[in-house]
């Protein structure tokens, strides 16, 4: 019987049916709970309101600018949002109206960048889907902002980089050299983290290569990065800066928009409705250090 099993090779194809029916059953085990939580998940969401999907322009409840002798006149006007997410926007529409001012004033060039340049064309404003605000601007211009911008900020606004802010690490391969942070919210995605994490606007800063064209590092998922390196972008692609309506402020975003936005994201003026929205969890009120008790 044993000669009979060994010639005819039947065991040894009883135990790899054995293993094989054993790994094909852990794979559908482990597909049927990721799908079960994936719904899990889904389910657990707010999705976003249709308030959120057509809210009032920022403009409509107030405005930013500069009085006679240069000072902001940009109230916080938060709590006029009827929903979380739209309370968190209000809060970055001004931060992000506040930089454009101190651009304008000192020849800064920068413009909207991927999430953001998305709600701008698709929304006329913020990106229901997304959480910050995100601007390019080449070195030189951000190193001007450093010199004669950042003290021009208001008292609410705080100029994140590794110097200012210690406990702040670049991510790798991205560029995200700055960030403007709110001083009165908080993410809650990091309570433990000792960075400041109030509501943010990220700086894309670009380096330019030797023909003048600027180096996208952040494009692309990590690996991909890492592996084909930066995105060219022809100066042609970007300049002349051309306006967007942005929650009713008019402003600049690169000449070729539809193509880059294209490049990086395809159909980009298809609306993921099932998504969740930008803030769940982000308290707009109060600051990572007030929640902490410190």
């Amino acid at each position: 019987m044993k000669s009979f099993w060994r010639r005819t090779g039947l065991r040894s194809a009883l135990r790899i049916n054995r293993k094989n029916t054993t790994f094909l059953s852990v794979i559908f085990v482990l597909v049927v709970w990721i799908f079960v939580m994936n719904a899990l998940l889904m389910e657990s969401y707010d999705y976003v309101q249709e308030a959120d999907l057509h809210p009032t322009l920022y403009t409509a409840i107030a405005q930013c600018g500069r009085k006679e002798n240069g000072a902001f006149d940009c109230p916080d006007i938060r709590d006029k949002g009827p929903t979380l997410l739209r309370r968190c926007q209000l809060v970055l529409t001004r931060m992000l109206r506040v930089f454009d001012l101190i651009a304008k004033k000192h020849g800064i060039r920068y413009w909207l960048y991927r999430g953001t340049l998305i709600g701008a064309v698709r929304h006329h404003g913020h990106n229901p889907f997304d959480d910050d605000v995100d601007i390019a601007i080449p070195k030189a211009d951000f190193e001007k902002f450093i010199n004669y911008g950042v003290n021009e900020l208001p008292d609410d606004i705080f100029f994140q980089t590794e110097k200012t802010d210690p406990y702040y690490k670049v991510p790798s391969l991205t560029g995200m050299l700055g960030k403007l942070r709110d001083k009165h919210s908080c993410y809650k995605t990091c309570l433990s983290c000792k960075h400041a994490d109030g509501l943010q606007l990220d700086m894309f800063v670009l380096e330019s290569d030797a023909e003048g064209n600027f180096l996208e590092l952040y494009h692309g998922s990590w690996f991909w990065r890492r592996i084909f390196g930066p995105t060219v972008r022809k100066t042609s692609e970007i300049f002349p800066l051309t306006e967007v309506n942005f929650d009713g402020f008019l402003l600049p975003a690169p000449r070729e928009w539809r193509k880059m936005l294209k490049s990086t994201y395809g159909d980009f003026m298809k609306v993921p409705y099932k998504a969740p929205p930008g803030h769940i969890i982000t308290d707009v009120s109060r600051s990572c250090e007030e929640i902490k008790g410190h």
